[in-house]
């Protein structure tokens, strides 16, 4: 990947302002974690993940082509708890506060006992009981080894900031990847099976969970359990002082993991596209 075919160099080309205040963050002459999060970071996510969603075109996938996808994407909810885990203890002496929400997210994505069951076999389950479709064990093709392999380092650093914002990177495109990924399974459910949304239970229970502000499983602050993911991580970074993170590094941790989360989907979507010719 590169500048002239990153959707991040695309987006900042077209709005010089994000550029302009990325950089002046970078060298330290923004110190507003809010300017830097809601006028900046939320915009640039949602204008990647609509480019995304466009090069996917979910309505229009083969049976081949959505299978890839689900298998892939399922790799990375295979290990996200251990990485929240891990993330926890980088950042424990150093923050306790932000390592206390990386743990409550780890205990709702790996399973607190009693409660919801961990989150990746609850996906793989219903992927079995209503689409008849096996991922447990499947082998990442390389640009989904890449992106394990960014994240391995974001969680073992030895800077918290950095954490702070690479997951911050990684919660913060939590909602537009599941939809997405609805979007893609109830594809393959209508091709193979022709059933999709509320007709696929297990799967409809599944995203519901995840995106649904009324969810059982759903804070009591009125978010969905995504929502109060990214809202979690969020206030870390508009609090940097507060909080003793240093802002360019969060910045820097940030764009390391959003471009890499932002190269993986088109190089899935170029794969796609050579499943067809």
């Amino acid at each position: 990947m590169t500048p002239e075919t990153s959707l991040v160099h695309a987006y900042l080309k077209a709005s010089p302002e994000t550029r302009i205040a990325f950089s002046r963050t970078l060298q330290g002459g923004l110190t507003s974690g809010t300017v830097l999060v809601d006028k900046h970071l939320r915009p640039m996510t949602d204008w990647v993940y609509g480019q995304i969603r466009e090069r996917v075109g979910p309505q229009k996938l083969t049976a081949a082509q959505a299978r890839m996808y689900i298998k892939e994407l399922s790799v990375f909810a295979r290990y996200n708890a251990a990485y929240l885990r891990q993330a926890a203890a980088s950042v424990e002496a150093f923050c306790p506060a932000l390592a206390h929400e990386l743990y409550r997210n780890f205990l709702e994505e790996g399973g607190e006992p009693g409660k919801v069951p961990a989150h990746y076999v609850l996906y793989t389950t219903a992927l079995l009981s209503d689409l008849d479709l096996l991922v447990t064990g499947h082998v990442p093709a390389p640009e989904t080894q890449t992106l394990l392999l960014l994240h391995e380092r974001m969680v073992n650093s030895h800077q918290p900031s950095n954490i702070a914002g690479g997951y911050y990177a990684t919660e913060g495109v939590a909602i537009a990847e599941t939809e997405l990924l609805r979007e893609i399974t109830n594809r393959y459910g209508e091709l193979t099976t022709g059933a999709s949304g509320p007709q696929l239970e297990k799967l409809d229970d599944y995203y519901r969970l995840h995106l649904d502000d009324d969810h059982d499983a759903a804070p009591a602050d009125g978010l969905s359990v995504e929502a109060a993911h990214i809202e979690g991580l969020a206030g870390f970074l508009r609090k940097s002082e507060t909080f003793r993170l240093d802002l360019p590094q969060a910045l820097t941790g940030f764009l390391e993991i959003f471009e890499g989360m932002a190269q993986w989907w088109t190089q899935l979507a170029y794969r796609a596209q050579e499943m067809v010719r």
